[in-house]
């Protein structure tokens, strides 16, 4: 397998390194003038070997309860998996969701949902990859209302293959595009984007007027921090790899007791 750099080259996605992004050990917010966006898989929870095989625990539950009440409400989660995927894990909490990468949205209980470019179209590709992994099984397939990932983390030698397969079936296709991700590669519609979800729930009442913090983990995660950064905001990159991110910490527990120690200081 070729090395993170190397493949960043070749998939077309090298966000610039700038300065060196600092620590969060030293960073201090008030909640209440900030609003929370947090990416889901690698950023609340650990990567696992499957989609299926995260744990999403009860002190994850009970520290997200706890920060919409610190926020006042301006709390979201914005992942690429389904929003009904998301729901179920996190079970009673009551913040925003963003699902697919911002086509599914829940906000005060509704939830709306992007249009579809070419449904059809979308099932063949669908119908064409899940044909491919049954051909070569090292690929395990993640099946979205919206699109469909292909995952290789458990036969990392699967990466070119596995790309070279998804820019053959969207010869030709201005609809759809290839979105790189860790361990893995994402076919979905063109034109959405986790930035386009949080400007929109920005809008929203609890959000309005608030700073906004974006944490997330992977390249899917970079057009969140651009926004993010492009509002005075705060970006926040966990793990390693190049990102245009502010600040960077290790992994989803050392966010995570960063997150608790911002809700349960004491402010004069």
């Amino acid at each position: 397998m070729e090395n993170s750099t190397s493949f960043y080259q070749f998939v077309g996605f090298q966000p610039p390194q700038g300065p060196d992004t600092d620590g969060i050990e030293e960073l201090d917010i008030d909640p209440g003038e900030y609003a929370l966006f947090s990416d889901f898989d690698g950023t609340i929870v650990d990567i696992a070997s499957r989609p299926d095989a995260i744990k999403y625990s009860g002190e994850d539950a009970d520290l997200f309860a706890k920060a919409m009440k610190r926020f006042g409400g301006a709390v979201a989660i914005v992942s690429g998996r389904n929003l009904e995927d998301v729901a179920h894990y996190v079970g009673v909490f009551d913040g925003v969701i963003s699902g697919g990468h911002g086509t599914e949205l829940r906000i005060d209980g509704e939830i709306e949902r992007h249009e579809l470019p070419d449904p059809d179209h979308l099932e063949h590709i669908k119908a064409a990859v899940a044909e491919f992994a049954v051909i070569d099984p090292r690929v395990i397939l993640e099946e979205k209302t919206y699109g469909i990932v292909l995952h290789y983390r458990q036969n990392p030698e699967m990466e070119f293959k596995a790309r070279k397969f998804a820019e053959c079936l969207l010869e030709g296709r201005d609809d759809f595009e290839i979105q790189p991700a860790k361990m893995a590669l994402e076919i979905k519609p063109k034109n959405i984007s986790k930035a386009a979800a949080i400007e929109k729930i920005m809008l929203a009442p609890a959000f309005y007027g608030h700073t906004p913090i974006y944490v997330g983990d992977d390249a899917t995660d970079e057009s969140a921090f651009a926004y993010v950064n492009e509002h005075d905001g705060i970006s926040i990159k966990i793990g390693d790899g190049p990102t245009i991110a502010q600040y960077r910490t290790g992994s989803p527990a050392s966010y995570k007791k960063w997150l608790s120690r911002q809700i349960n200081k004491r402010r004069d």
